[in-house]
């Protein structure tokens, strides 16, 4: 209950740090400027780096581990992203500047959602260690509005749809970790992975 309840209130949180860009949107050159007068380094920073800084982390974390635990938790944000882009194509709602694909809802929002998400469900984080994952998302994600990336409304919406897919695939996870999957998974298993999520990351991520 006590995680439901934290995780509620990251959604909560990062409504209300993109809420402000509904009202008025400039240009593009603008909000950078801004962006960077207050922050420096930190936006630019955080935003840019956030594929690199997750794809790596992810990786890793698999790698090191190589349990079953961790083995669901990439498969279903692979799924969630696979998902996130079919809803893309239905929706069909365009970002505020011209982008190669839709925007709504934001896939960036939804993957580092559901990340979040699935490691606070799975592994034993410490609350500070939570609280600087967060505040790393909220800013990257607030990045993408300010950039014109997207707009609060398709980051709102992704990261929304990336925490709810992350709890709803916990119950199966839950029992293909128990009952089918290895408690140590192979290295092949892991490379293939790492193939499929970088497709999924490579074609899917923008």
């Amino acid at each position: 209950m006590h995680r439901h309840t934290l995780l509620l209130a990251g959604v909560a949180a990062t409504s209300a740090l993109v809420a402000p860009a509904r009202l008025r949107v400039p240009p593009r050159a603008t909000l950078q400027s801004h962006a960077a007068a207050a922050h420096p380094a930190m936006y630019r920073v955080v935003g840019e780096s956030t594929r690199f800084v997750v794809s790596g982390a992810v990786a890793t974390t698999l790698l090191v581990r190589r349990d079953a635990e961790t083995l669901t938790w990439v498969a279903g944000a692979i799924a969630a992203a696979v998902g996130n882009k079919i809803l893309k194509r239905i929706i069909g709602q365009a970002r505020p500047e011209e982008g190669d694909d839709d925007g709504m809802p934001s896939s960036h929002a939804c993957s580092v959602c559901h990340l979040g998400v699935g490691a606070a469900l799975r592994f034993p984080l410490p609350p500070l260690a939570l609280a600087g994952l967060t505040a790393y998302g909220l800013v990257a994600l607030r990045w993408r509005v300010m950039n014109r990336y997207h707009t609060a409304a398709q980051v709102l919406v992704g990261g929304t749809y990336g925490a709810a897919t992350a709890l709803l695939f916990r119950g199966p996870a839950r029992r293909l970790e128990a009952a089918v999957l290895p408690a140590t998974i192979p290295l092949a298993w892991v490379l293939g992975i790492y193939a499929v999520g970088g497709v999924v990351v490579g074609s899917l991520e923008r």
